[in-house]
């Protein structure tokens, strides 16, 4: 039985984020008859348009607490019982193009989204705002969202349309793992300097893909079909991503199937999987080469930790990728950190 989180900041019981949050909203200084439109206006400003029911109209309250720490947004909504509907009619190519990681609390969560629904307490479930769903809180409203643009989520956890609305439960290896470093993110994340928030944050989209990928694991195989399958081929190459010669019959072999069975899989997704696994290694050293703490470590050795067989051809594909060589990419870093350091001085 989930008993709640345990780990998040709490007053009075309950979870509250305000302490740490940079923008502070709450309907308690908005007369009764307007609350609930109010509250239409901000979730729209946040997700786009929605269709909302209010469950409990006489006394509308909500409030909602957020924080950025590097490319995410962690936001949390606490408030009356009410449900959330957005159907294909709402959604717009220019609405925000992110994902979201919901965690429910003690109170109980209805999700419809894609293949899955859930109707429990606890969790942390994945919702695509690009496609339709149904949240409702008979309960009342009491989540945190981890907002994540769709493109850091899926270059740690490939394409997640088909896993959209699938959920984590409490009783997950992962799952404390997860709360507990979002806790510690909320709680300390904003007080980080700018390089070091973006390390934090790429964890924490790690530690988030990596629950799902236990999760696809942990279902039976023919829930899930092909999802499954890509699913464990994509976490199977970030494992061994520094495994240099790593190919397609390599990740087949590890999941016990044939290479014809995984290129169908994946064409089927429109994804050319070692095109994916390059993308992968190139972030990855793109991301070393940035980081200070790597400023004395050899090039040739950071080609060697991601993968690639030599730095010939490691500097060939990061000049096509990002038009700089790693020499001249990890030089151009380290100036731009003097530069934002004297900056920071000359302020002070």
């Amino acid at each position: 039985m989930y008993e709640g989180d345990g780990r998040f900041p709490r007053v009075g019981g309950d979870r509250d984020i305000s302490e740490y949050a940079t923008v502070r909203m709450n309907t308690e200084a908005v007369p009764l008859q307007a609350r609930f439109d109010y509250w239409i206006e901000a979730c729209r400003t946040m997700f786009g348009s929605f269709e909302f029911v209010d469950l409990e109209r006489k006394n509308f309250r909500a409030a909602l607490n957020t924080l950025t720490v590097d490319n995410l947004t962690i936001a949390h909504y606490v408030g009356s019982p009410h449900a959330m509907v957005r159907t294909r009619s709402h959604i717009r190519s220019s609405d925000n193009d992110f994902y979201l990681v919901i965690l429910a609390s003690e109170r109980t969560f209805n999700l419809d989204h894609g293949q899955y629904h859930r109707s429990s307490t606890g969790g942390i479930s994945l919702l695509d705002n690009t496609q339709p769903f149904l949240g409702a809180h008979p309960e009342g409203l009491d989540i945190i969202n981890v907002f994540i643009p769709r493109a850091v989520l899926e270059l740690a956890m490939g394409p997640a349309r088909c896993l959209t609305g699938l959920s984590i439960d409490a009783t997950q290896t992962s799952f404390p793992i997860i709360v507990s470093y979002l806790s510690a993110l909320i709680k300390h994340g904003a007080t980080l300097d700018p390089a070091c928030q973006a390390r934090v944050a790429a964890i924490a989209v790690q530690l988030i893909a990596a629950g799902f990928a236990e999760k696809v694991e942990s279902d039976a195989p023919r829930s899930l079909g092909g999802a499954a399958i890509l699913s464990r081929a994509r976490a199977f190459i970030i494992d061994h991503i520094g495994v240099e010669g790593l190919s397609i019959n390599d990740v087949a072999a590890a999941l016990n199937i044939s290479v014809r069975r995984l290129q169908e899989v994946a064409s089927a997704e429109n994804i050319a999987l070692m095109d994916w696994m390059w993308e992968r290694r190139l972030q990855l050293a793109h991301a070393k080469l940035a980081d200070p703490v790597n400023g004395v470590v050899p090039v040739g050795l950071i080609a060697y930790q991601c993968g690639f067989a030599s730095q010939a051809h490691f500097s060939r594909r990061f000049k096509e990728r990002f038009g700089q060589t790693p020499t001249e990419y990890k030089v151009a870093s380290g100036l731009t950190r003097a530069a934002r350091a004297a900056a920071v001085a000359g302020m002070a």
